[in-house]
C-alpha cells in the first residue's frame, strides 16, 4: 500500500502526556499458537492454562476466521477470563494467544496481548510477544514521526505498530516488515503474529526468550514451553531459531529466515526459576538442569543439619538432588497454597507481602529444635524468604542455613525479567554473610557462576548479565527505565 493508505486506529496522533507511560512496565510472558485445526481456539486456551506460571495479571486470544482476525483480552487468569463459550464464540482455524504479569504500574485492559493492527478500520494482524525492548526511545520517535501513539505502555504494541507501518505504509511486505524488525529491534522478544491466512513466529537474534514448535496429527502448535504441547498431546518438534522466521499456512511449515553462525544467550533464569520442570527449554529438560543445580550446591558444603526443606516448587529438584547429594534428609517442610499466584510476579510490593503469609505454611511441631537448610532457586529482593527465615525461627527451629541455587543476582536484567532497579536486589552491594545477616539467617551459600555453567549443557549459550553485568544486547536507552511485554 502507498503513503497515506493507512488508518492507523488503534494508534492515535502522539500526546506527550502519553509517551512517559510507555516506560511504566517490566514483565515475563508466555506466548502460544496454533495453526490448522478447527479447534484451534479451544487447544490455544488448553496452551495458555498450561502456561498460566508465567503470567497472571491478563490474558487474550486471537483467533483467524473468514477473512479476518479477531480478539478477546480480559483480566485475570485464563480459567476464569476464557470461558468454553467465550472461546467458542473466537472459533477458527488458527490461534495466538498471550498471559501477562505487570511489575510495576496499573494493570490495564489496554496492556493486554495480543494487539491487533488495523488498516483502514479493518485488522490486518494480532501480535503477542514475550520479552523487553531496550530501544523504546528510538522506537518511540519513529512512531512519534509517523504521527502515531498507541493506546497502552506494552512494548508488544509498539512491535506491531513498526511491522505494519513498516509492511502496509512502507511497502515491505508483512514478511519484509518482520525480517526488518528482527533486525532494528534490540532487547528479547520471541512473538507470534496471526494474519487471516497465516501465523509467524519469530525471535531475536539473541534468543533470550524460549519459543517452541510442536505438532498434532496436522495441526502445528507454538510455545514459549513444550508443557503446552504435552498438555495437547501434541509433541515437541524444534524451536524456532534466534533470528529466525516461521510461517505456517495451508501449505505447511515454512522456514523463511534460519540464520548461521548466530551466538545466542538465552535466559539462564528460565531454567532457574520461570520455566516448569516438565517443560524443555532451549533444547533442555527443566528438572534435569535443577537436579545438577542441586548437586553442584551441594559440592564442597559442610554445614550440618538435621533436615533439607526446599521451598516448593521451583526449588523441589533442587532441594532433592542437594538432599541427596549431602545425605541429609529431605522434607517438604512448607505447605504451600496453589491458589496463591507467585509472589515474585504479584504486581507490587505490598501484594507480594500479603501473599507470602498466605502462600506458605510450616509444618506443625516440625521444625522444633532443628537444623534445617533451606534451599531456594535464587534470591531476588530477599522480602519472601526473609519472611520464611523468621517464620522457621517462630517455629523453632534452632539454625536456619540458606542454600541458593543460582550466583547472586547483583545487576538489572534488562530481557524481560523483574528486576528493574539494581538497588532493590539483595545482594547487589553486599556479600554473602551481609546478605545473611540481613535475611536473618546463620549462613548463606550461592551457586556459584562456574557451578551454574556446568549445570547446562552449552554454557556459553546462556545470558549471565544479572550476574556479571555483561549485557549482550547493550542496557536500556537513556530515559528508557521501565518497558515490558
Amino acid at each position: 500500500m502507498g503513503q497515506g493508505a493507512h488508518a492507523p486506529c488503534p494508534f492515535f496522533p502522539l500526546s506527550p502526556f502519553v509517551l512517559p507511560l510507555l516506560l511504566y512496565f517490566l514483565l515475563m510472558c508466555g506466548v502460544a499458537g496454533v495453526f490448522g485445526d478447527e479447534q484451534a481456539v479451544t487447544l490455544c486456551g488448553e496452551a495458555l492454562f498450561a502456561q498460566q506460571h508465567r503470567g497472571q495479571d491478563s490474558c487474550g486470544i486471537a483467533s483467524a476466521q473468514e477473512g479476518t482476525v479477531v480478539r478477546h483480552r480480559a483480566m485475570g487468569l485464563v480459567r476464569d477470563a476464557l470461558t468454553p463459550d467465550l472461546l467458542a464464540s473466537l472459533a477458527g482455524w488458527a490461534a495466538i494467544g498471550h498471559v501477562r504479569y505487570p511489575t510495576q504500574g496499573a494493570a490495564t485492559l489496554e496492556n493486554a496481548q495480543p494487539h491487533l493492527f488495523l488498516e483502514e478500520g479493518a485488522p490486518r494482524f494480532a501480535l503477542a510477544s514475550n520479552g523487553d525492548l531496550t530501544n523504546l526511545p528510538t522506537l518511540r520517535t519513529l512512531l512519534e514521526a509517523r504521527g502515531l501513539r498507541l493506546q497502552g505502555t506494552n512494548d508488544g504494541e509498539v512491535i506491531a505498530a513498526c511491522i505494519g507501518l513498516w509492511a502496509f505504509e512502507d511497502g515491505l511486505g508483512l514478511e519484509g516488515a518482520i525480517l526488518r524488525w528482527i533486525g532494528e529491534g534490540r532487547g528479547a522478544f520471541s512473538a507470534v503474529l496471526l494474519t487471516p491466512d497465516a501465523l509467524y513466529a519469530f525471535r531475536d537474534p539473541h534468543g533470550f526468550r524460549p519459543l517452541g514448535v510442536g505438532i498434532r496429527e496436522n495441526a502445528f502448535l507454538l510455545a514459549s514451553e513444550s508443557v503446552a504441547f504435552d498438555v495437547l498431546r501434541g509433541r515437541f518438534l524444534e524451536e524456532v531459531p534466534p533470528g529466525g522466521l516461521y510461517r505456517f499456512d495451508r501449505q505447511g511449515l515454512h522456514r523463511l529466515h534460519v540464520p548461521s553462525g548466530v551466538q545466542t544467550h538465552h535466559c539462564i533464569f528460565e531454567h532457574i526459576y520461570f520455566a516448569r520442570p516438565d517443560s524443555r527449554v532451549f533444547g533442555q529438560r527443566v528438572f534435569e538442569v535443577r537436579r545438577r543445580i542441586g548437586e553442584e550446591l551441594a559440592r564442597g558444603d559442610t554445614v550440618e543439619a538435621d533436615a533439607v526443606v526446599p521451598i516448593p516448587d521451583s526449588a523441589n529438584y533442587i532441594g532433592l538432588s542437594y538432599a541427596e547429594a549431602r545425605g541429609i534428609p529431605l522434607v517438604l517442610g512448607l505447605v504451600r497454597n496453589h491458589y496463591i499466584g507467585r509472589s515474585f510476579i504479584a504486581p507490587d510490593q505490598v501484594m507480594r507481602d500479603d501473599a507470602v503469609r498466605l502462600k506458605f505454611n510450616p509444618l506443625p511441631g516440625f521444625f522444633e529444635g532443628k537444623r534445617v537448610i533451606l534451599v531456594d532457586d535464587s534470591i531476588v529482593r530477599g522480602t519472601t524468604i526473609r519472611k520464611l527465615v523468621r517464620m522457621l525461627r517462630e517455629n523453632g527451629a534452632r539454625e536456619v542455613h540458606l542454600r541458593i541455587g543460582s550466583p547472586p543476582i547483583r545487576f538489572s536484567c534488562y530481557y524481560g525479567i523483574d528486576t528493574p532497579v539494581r538497588e532493590r536486589l539483595a545482594a547487589a552491594f553486599k556479600s554473602p554473610s551481609e546478605v545473611a545477616l540481613s535475611l536473618g539467617a546463620d549462613s548463606l551459600r550461592y551457586l556459584s557462576l562456574e557451578g551454574l555453567r556446568r549445570a547446562v549443557e552449552s554454557p556459553g549459550a546462556f545470558c549471565y548479565a544479572c550476574f556479571t553485568g555483561q549485557y549482550p544486547a547493550g542496557e536500556k536507552e537513556e530515559g528508557d527505565t521501565v518497558a515490558g511485554g
